[in-house]
């Protein structure tokens, strides 16, 4: 019997042995680990940057308050980045983004700070105008800065409806928040936008705004060497333009007497010479022959021969 017990005791301490043996050696496995770890850290080339100190919204100025330095390995931090001596470059510059925390600051960021004023790129004695656009008048998201356009308004007139062309060779100067500069910069691909901002006389930008409260506006984008002028306009329905309307009742001959004491059994309609539109052709010249809006663009500069016309800026004596 006291065999047996010794012959447990020495199992039990067996096992307990080699279970503290396979402990140990799993912890010095694993602080051999890190240790690897620690000197592998060590011999990888790190670099300081400048990050954001905390979570900065977009329009905050940098300073030395809102930034700080932090170390990242040199093969995966941004070529861009910024060491702690070029602080100067963004110091009390605006941001144009948000950042979080740690964020490593770039100086695609920051707003440029001598970038030139949009009103700048506007010609002397010409207004910009921003309208809204909806898929048709922006021709699919194809228009682009330095297009020219047709601007048509169709409204009512004495019961008819009336389109006409209210201003043609009109200059985009923009499309959304893209300009010409920016889209040189960007490349091809213009987006989408819900506005266009155009380039007008402020006698053809009081028409536009006229137009927009008392009438449909529809753009058609015209070619850059296309100096014609059109003066064609269009009244009356649908039925009308198709030529299937019913024709005007003729006036009576004979003037309807009304007795005071005899039931009226039938009186003549309206007489149609009394509205001037009624019974004139559904397509028709405006008065007068309307003048391109930029005008100025179409000077061409190129001799006979030698290409296409070219798009100058303005000069003095054309504004």
């Amino acid at each position: 019997m006291r065999f047996a017990i010794s012959s447990r005791s020495l199992i039990v301490f067996a096992l307990a042995l080699t279970a503290g043996l396979v402990a140990a050696w799993s912890a010095r496995q694993y602080l051999q680990s890190r240790i690897q770890q620690i000197e592998d850290r060590a011999r990888t080339p790190m670099v300081r940057r400048i990050v954001a100190a905390y979570d900065l919204p977009a329009g905050t100025r940098l300073n030395s308050d809102n930034v700080a330095v932090r170390e990242f390995p040199a093969a995966v931090v941004s070529s861009a980045s910024l060491e702690p001596g070029r602080f100067t470059e963004v110091s009390d510059t605006a941001l144009r983004a948000p950042l979080r925390a740690g964020d490593v600051i770039l100086p695609i960021h920051m707003a440029s700070g001598n970038s030139e004023a949009f009103s700048s790129r506007v010609g002397q004695g010409r207004r910009a105008m921003t309208i809204p656009v909806d898929v048709i008048n922006s021709v699919s998201g194809l228009l682009e800065p330095g297009d020219l356009i047709d601007l048509y308004v169709s409204f009512d007139y004495r019961r008819k409806r009336v389109t006409a062309p209210l201003l043609q060779g009109v200059l985009v100067l923009a499309t959304g928040a893209r300009s010409h500069a920016v889209a040189e910069r960007a490349g091809a691909g213009g987006g989408t936008y819900a506005a266009v901002t155009l380039d007008l006389s402020p006698e053809d930008a009081i028409k536009l705004v006229a137009a927009r409260q008392g009438g449909t506006l529809t753009a058609l984008l015209r070619h850059p060497a296309d100096a014609g002028a059109n003066q064609k306009a269009v009244r009356g329905d649908l039925a009308t333009l198709l030529g299937v309307a019913a024709p005007a009742r003729a006036t009576p001959t004979r003037v309807p007497v009304i007795y005071g004491d005899r039931a009226i059994k039938s009186l003549p309609g309206t007489n149609p010479s009394a509205f001037p539109l009624a019974d004139q052709a559904p397509l028709f010249d405006l008065p007068g022959m309307p003048e391109l809006v930029s005008a100025w663009l179409m000077a061409r500069e190129a001799e006979p021969g030698e290409g296409p016309p070219v798009l100058q800026p303005p000069r003095e004596t054309d504004r």
